[in-house]
């Protein structure tokens, strides 16, 4: 994930700058070629290296997000970008840490089907984490919780329209989160799950040109300070842990030490073994249980990453 540590947590939104995906794919990129070398050609690998190329595009469905500025890609769409680079090396033996963590479950079916691909390549598969079948997406549970009409609002979103790195990614989205809601944000890679929670926390510098209140305040009203804000929100995110290297259980302590109205998990069990995502999962539960008012939403691909008590949906894709 070094590819990753090199940008910043909220390079996405500043998706205009940085190496396209096609030339983070590139030959010279792949095998990290000094760009001032002369003498070699490298003619038989480059051909060599154009054939398995146009394989891999295919394979792991990249050839879409070629134009795209790597850094403002989804964490799952980084996913399928990175080890297109590993494969396209040539590798004789690859090994995936967790290779379906922070895919939704329908790639989670097409990577399945491509590990065993590059097996039948020769390439020897060694693999942390699971590659078989799982569960289905993540379902609401309407008995557990409900909407809450009657209680404060805590984040109005009106008529949202946002699109950035050639992409449109919401027009005219209308959302209300009310005290005491638990919400399961649901949606393909690349839907726009982790860009909505940065328009509610701030992090997306357009959360400034569209109508987004939170806590009653306007987002970029006179006297409304973004920490002032922040400071009542409480966050666990994977970019947290790929970019600044803070464990969920070290994000999920800071968050609840700040006792928030709110409470933000963006794959919360992010590259967690099952023990520890159980875990992890229990005290936020407990800790929610004890504070039936704070408004929580969660973003998870499987089923058993969802905390228990979330029950109301919000599904993004391209019917928005």
């Amino acid at each position: 994930m070094e590819a990753v540590r090199g940008g910043w947590l909220q390079g996405r939104y500043h998706g205009g700058d940085g190496d396209t995906v096609a030339a983070m794919l590139s030959f010279k990129a792949v095998f990290e070629i000094n760009p001032f070398e002369v003498g070699a050609s490298h003619a038989k690998e480059r051909r060599a290296f154009a054939a398995r190329r146009m394989m891999v595009e295919d394979l792991l469905d990249v050839r879409e997000l070629l134009r795209r500025p790597f850094l403002s890609l989804s964490n799952g769409e980084m996913r399928r970008v990175l080890l297109a680079r590993a494969i396209l090396k040539g590798p004789r033996k690859l090994v995936l840490d967790d290779p379906l963590g922070g895919l939704d479950p329908e790639r989670r079916v097409k990577m399945c089907a491509v590990v065993e691909e590059f097996g039948k390549l020769g390439i020897e598969i060694v693999s942390s984490g699971r590659t078989g079948r799982e569960r289905g997406r993540p379902s609401a549970r309407r008995a557990v919780c409900k909407a809450r009409p009657g209680a404060r609002v805590v984040v109005e979103m009106r008529h949202v329209d946002v699109s950035f790195g050639g992409s449109s990614l919401f027009r005219d989205f209308s959302w209300t989160i009310r005290e005491g809601e638990r919400w399961l944000l649901c949606g393909p890679n690349g839907s726009g799950k982790t860009t909505l929670l940065a328009l509610i926390t701030g992090d997306a510098p357009r959360s400034y040109a569209c109508d987004i209140s939170v806590f009653g305040k306007r987002r970029g009203g006179e006297g409304v300070t973004l920490s002032a804000v922040r400071a009542k929100i409480g966050e666990v995110s994977a970019e947290r842990q790929v970019y600044l290297g803070e464990s969920p259980a070290q994000q999920l302590e800071e968050a609840l030490s700040r006792a928030p109205r709110l409470l933000l998990l963006d794959e919360p069990c992010y590259n967690l073994a099952p023990k520890e995502a159980k875990k992890l999962l229990r005290v936020v539960s407990d800790w929610l249980d004890a504070h039936p008012h704070v408004a929580a939403v969660c973003v998870a691909h499987r089923q058993e990453h969802v905390p228990a008590g979330f029950s109301l949906v919000q599904t993004l894709g391209d019917h928005l």
